[in-house]
């Protein structure tokens, strides 16, 4: 609890301030179907519809593509290459994640 109290003096002894503090948010009227929503580090409330679900945009590396995951490099997918000779392939010591073509 000390080191919490100690480190607001600290920020609002820096000039740090609630960029909220001086935003005066205006009349809100949702249409049907929506609700005002407040979220948390938003200075204002807007319309939301809790009927529309939203899933995430980006799943990360899945392969779904053509992609196939690296044989040395975690969280990472190999995409075939247009190359014009023989690529050169990874290792755990070239610091290549994929196959690279020559220089």
């Amino acid at each position: 609890m000390r080191i919490l109290a100690t480190i607001g003096v600290a920020v609002a002894s820096k000039g740090i301030f609630d960029p909220c503090s001086t935003v005066k948010c205006g009349a809100l009227t949702c249409p049907t179907g929506f609700v005002a929503e407040s979220v948390k580090g938003h200075c204002c409330p807007y319309c939301v519809n809790p009927n529309i679900k939203v899933g995430k945009a980006v799943t990360g590396p899945t392969g779904s593509h053509g992609g196939k995951p690296s044989p040395t490099c975690a969280d990472v997918f190999c995409f075939p290459t247009l190359c014009e000779k023989e690529t050169t392939a990874p290792t755990t010591t070239n610091g290549l994640c994929c196959p690279s073509c020559p220089k």
